[in-house]
């Protein structure tokens, strides 16, 4: 491995699960570090490094994500469709281990699933956007007591505009000079908190689906740490997003595989697909352009929320997702047509 200090820490780490671990690398996640541990005889293990510097209280993000596998296991529908993901304790009971200034826990690897970066057809997109869409209605009657979304502000295009402004103020770069102006335009936007709110992935991309390695279905959805309640359209925006990203730009059928998918996972009434009208259409703009809000806001305090090579790397990853901003911002007209076909198709069934 690559990095000295992080292989020594692995080391140390593995004695708190009691193995002998070989580890590779797993995926390429913008904030944690995932790794892939293989022991002989026993079942392979997903070891992961949070990053501090994201969430407020680490041990409390995976007691909620414990009491969150709970209630989807207690769902029929969804846990005899999709394998639930599974938290592997400690020896001595540890959800999450702390090793010097790095926070550790550990997962089962699912058997025979794969993780895609990108998703070939408009068929896959909308198996995908299903899948989520039944995560999302499998968590309709999740009623926790209490529940602490732990990344401060997350999703708040506000927020992130004058964490842009305060960090971009004196930069003389004029691709934030520009950012900041396009930002402003979009001052109290608002998609994501109107209407009912349910709770959500909130990180509704590609990679966060497992598929089955020799099929087309979809097995598993990973990476809870960010369920929170919100409209259900923050979810559809970043996976319109996402999907976007990941097959080189907007496309209008990626837009009605994901809606399609959506609506038949999440089984939504036209009521409320009606009231949800303007998120749906906004919606995956607003998301995109706060992504790349973050990316450069990043880049200008140091990088220290998403994982880079080199400093630049956000900076590029901001100009990038810019880029698909303007795409999809100029095709709203085609996307209020599909919003139109999809009222008369829940008329008509």
């Amino acid at each position: 491995m690559a990095d000295k200090n992080l292989a020594r820490e692995l080391n140390v780490v593995q004695r708190f699960w009691g193995g002998d671990y070989v580890f590779s690398p797993l995926g390429d996640g913008h904030v944690n570090n995932t790794f892939l541990a293989r022991q002989k005889g026993e079942p392979e293990l997903v070891f992961q490094r949070l990053n501090g510097n994201v969430f407020d209280n680490v041990v409390l993000l995976q007691h909620q994500t414990a009491q969150l596998l709970t209630h989807l296991c207690s769902d029929a529908d969804f846990s005899e469709r999709f394998v639930v993901p599974e938290i592997v304790p400690g020896r001595n009971g540890e959800m999450v281990v702390m090793h010097e200034d790095s926070y550790w826990r550990a997962w089962r690897f699912i058997e025979g699933s794969v993780c895609v970066e990108r998703l070939e057809s408009t068929g896959q997109i909308e198996i995908a956007a299903e899948a989520f869409g039944c995560f999302q209605r499998a968590l309709i009657d999740f009623h926790p007591e209490s529940w602490q979304l732990q990344i401060p502000n997350f999703q708040s295009l506000d927020f992130y505009r004058e964490e842009l402004l305060a960090l971009g103020k004196s930069s003389k770069n004029p691709y934030v000079q520009d950012l900041i102006l396009v930002a402003d335009q979009w001052a109290h936007e608002d998609c994501f908190n109107n209407g009912k709110q349910s709770y959500v992935h909130g990180d509704c991309k590609v990679t966060n689906l497992l598929f089955d390695d020799s099929s087309d279905v979809a097995k598993s959805i990973i990476d809870l740490d960010t369920v929170h309640l919100r409209s259900w359209t923050l979810d559809f925006a970043d996976f319109v997003r996402s999907v976007c990203s990941s097959n080189g730009g907007f496309d209008r059928h990626f837009y009605a595989s994901a809606l399609r998918g959506f609506l038949r996972g999440k089984e939504i009434s036209r009521e409320d697909l009606m009231s949800s009208m303007g998120s749906l259409i906004r919606g995956p703009s607003a998301i995109t352009l706060m992504l790349a809000i973050r990316f450069a806001a990043d880049h200008l305090r140091g990088d220290v929320y998403f994982n880079v090579k080199e400093h630049g790397e956000n900076l590029q990853r901001s100009s990038e997702t810019y880029r698909l901003f303007k795409e999809i911002q100029d095709s709203q007209l085609w996307m209020s047509e599909v919003f139109d076909q999809m009222q008369t198709d829940l008329i008509e069934e």
